[in-house]
């Protein structure tokens, strides 16, 4: 079976989600919209497509009425009724697709050139670095952490066969700076008890390397849940999420030399105790 563009596997596996997660069957969710179920089940197979109208109806009903979840799933049903391929949206609509990357490929690899992760951040390195740095409100600061809350939660919940390498670079440390000893501690036992976790590696980059920007990449490696590998990038002002294969590639080559150059956390750690106490 051919695996569907990136925004087709989207739309169809969160409004599947949805449904799952509400606990509904697809019969209860046809008398709902006023549907039938064969319909509801053909959409979750991929076959036709609901409105951007049906997407706000099953998402307020059965998903929380998220307006903001709403309203990607309408842009990748728009996205996918234009033909486009790839999704390119605003910063904050792409890494949605984070958190449903993490919760159905069983392969993560993420490069984070300068910070932190966000699910492996503790609310210290998010309020006291991260918000004065980017500036933002506290209403807009404590929404970014609920959303890290909800990735981290996400990553708990994932056994075997998922796999996660994550390689941070050592300039990423420097901001432990801004904080006061103990929540420094905090932080760094934060990123030794991520490692410890089965399916969890994490290593810092303190060597010339060829990796370049942000990026985090994931592969289905046999997930029956997850559409075409793909890599989440950004710059500044914009996210792209990439899915096709030769472009992937360019990504997934200089991972295992790269990797090898990196230093296991621990023993980075145990080697620069002194320099980050």
């Amino acid at each position: 079976m051919v695996k569907p563009t990136l925004s087709n596997w989207y739309g169809i596996r969160d409004l599947t989600d949805c449904i799952i997660d509400s606990g509904k069957s697809d019969a209860e969710v046809a008398e709902a919209l006023d549907y039938s179920q064969q319909t509801i089940g053909n959409w979750k197979k991929g076959k036709g497509q609901p409105s951007v109208g049906d997407v706000r109806e099953i998402i307020t009903q059965f998903g929380g009425a998220d307006e903001e979840r709403i309203l990607y799933v309408q842009k990748v049903v728009r996205t996918k009724k234009a033909d486009q391929t790839g999704l390119e949206f605003d910063p904050r609509f792409n890494a949605i697709l984070l958190q449903k990357g993490e919760r159905h490929y069983n392969y993560e690899f993420t490069w984070e050139v300068d910070r932190i992760p966000g699910p492996f951040q503790t609310d210290a390195f998010h309020y006291k670095v991260l918000q004065p740095l980017e500036e933002t409100s506290d209403d807009v600061a404590r929404f970014g952490r609920g959303f890290k809350e909800l990735r981290r939660t996400t990553l708990e919940l994932r056994e075997a066969p998922f796999r996660s390498q994550t390689v941070i670079g050592e300039s990423a440390l420097l901001w432990l700076r801004e904080l006061e000893a103990g929540d420094r501690r905090d932080q760094l036992e934060l990123l030794r008890e991520w490692n410890a976790r089965p399916n969890f590696e994490i290593r810092i980059m303190a060597r010339s390397h060829t990796l370049r920007g942000h990026f985090v990449l994931f592969l289905p490696e046999g997930s029956p849940t997850a559409g075409p590998g793909f890599v989440f990038t950004q710059i500044r002002d914009r996210t792209s999420c990439i899915e096709e294969p030769m472009r992937v590639k360019l990504y997934t080559g200089p991972i295992e030399p790269n990797w090898h150059r990196a230093t296991p956390v621990e023993e980075y750690l145990d080697a620069e105790r002194d320099r980050l106490a």
